[in-house]
């Protein structure tokens, strides 16, 4: 009986050790053409002059926040891109090419299904990166914001 016990007891930590998520290898965290950890000189030289840039000294760092219409936004810890917003009109996409207006059979296509849902957002976590990945809020099926970077 012990046996039999501890054969289904292995199977089911098996099992459940086995559950697929859909972690996101690392040089895949890219958004609007920018890769996360990219400089600010990318971004600049990508998009130009941004419409707002705004830069203070945190406890933490220097951050710097650039935001290009009202659709596109990027933010730096000490000079590198640690999250990107897009949302609205914004054209930009993942590397996998979900943008603004995926449906969510193309996100889950690409991505496979979500390491975490909650209310409208799809959250994506990079392999061996905690707490950094992609969130995409998908409203009436169809993806209306992306945010790659640090998730919180």
């Amino acid at each position: 009986m012990k046996k039999v016990l501890l054969t289904i007891m292995t199977g089911a930590l098996l099992l459940a050790s086995s559950t697929c998520f859909a972690t996101v290898p690392a040089d895949q965290l890219e958004l609007g053409g920018i890769q996360y950890g990219a400089p600010i000189s990318a971004v600049e030289s990508k998009y130009g002059t941004p419409r707002k840039y705004e830069r203070e000294r945190e406890s933490y760092g220097e951050k710097v926040e650039m935001k290009y219409g009202n659709t596109l936004e990027f933010e730096f810890l000490d000079g590198k891109l640690v999250k990107v917003k897009a949302d609205d009109y914004s054209d930009a996409k993942t590397k996998a090419g979900i943008g603004l207006g995926s449906d969510v059979a193309a996100l889950k296509q690409a991505y496979g299904e979500p390491d975490f849902i909650s209310e409208e957002d799809f959250v994506y976590y990079a392999a061996g990166q905690q707490g950094i990945g992609f969130k995409f809020e998908v409203k009436f099926g169809k993806v209306t914001e992306i945010k790659c970077g640090v998730l919180h």
